[in-house]
């Protein structure tokens, strides 16, 4: 049972571990290269702090943006043929915290999104795939990956208006983009997914009740 349990859960489980295992090389790797100075995790290190709005674009101007954005003390705005992009010069906590908080939401949503599926084809492959634990786990990983999305595209786009705010002036993105950043980023995939599994999860509970009911009656 066990042997054709984990045939089951395959290749998905196979897959999953291969990027699991990817997935933590590289956040080690980066970690002892941003300990030695040399690298950066998620905006922590000795990263340059910059910051780019794709939806501003430059042009072959000498500067665009001249008379419609300008750098706060402490700022220097990059090439104007580019996307409307800024630095800080000397960044000090508040700024960085802001700019790793761009990053770390993403790193954190796949590495939970990774954790839960393996957990549920564990449970599957152990327990037998049609059981309220595999429909519990798989209602889990569907309502993170609904939220999970939503939450980090807000948080990684209020911290870029909050990091624009105190580079540049007048802020290019308001606070309304930080809602239409997360809608932006449940449509499709993160939708898909997550209510493919809620309904998942809803016959396979119901087919554990029917193997239950149909057990107590033998």
């Amino acid at each position: 049972m066990a042997a054709g349990n984990r045939k089951l859960t395959e290749p998905l489980e196979s897959t999953t571990l291969f990027f699991g295992l990817l997935f933590a090389a590289v956040l080690v790797l980066g970690t002892l290269a941003t300990l030695v100075g040399t690298g950066t995790v998620g905006g922590l290190g000795h990263a340059q702090v910059c910051v780019t709005d794709a939806n501003i674009g430059g042009g072959a101007d000498a500067n665009p943006f001249a008379g419609s954005y300008a750098a706060k003390p402490g700022a220097q705005l990059q090439p104007p043929t580019a996307p409307l992009s800024a630095c800080a010069l000397h960044p000090g906590f508040a700024l960085r915290l802001l700019y790793s908080l761009m990053t770390i939401p993403q790193v954190l949503l796949w590495g939970g999104i990774l954790l839960l599926l393996w957990r549920l084809l564990v449970i599957a492959r152990r327990s037998g795939p049609f059981t309220a634990r595999v429909a519990g786990s798989m209602r889990v990983l569907g309502w993170y990956i609904i939220a999970g999305a939503v939450l980090a595209a807000a948080i990684e786009q209020l911290s870029m208006v909050l990091l624009f705010g105190s580079l540049v002036a007048p802020a290019p993105e308001g606070f309304g983009s930080v809602a239409f950043a997360a809608l932006r980023a449940l449509v499709p995939v993160p939708a898909l997914a997550g209510a493919a599994l809620l309904t998942f999860a809803r016959i396979v509970r119901l087919g554990a009740a029917m193997d239950d009911e149909l057990q107590g009656t033998v």
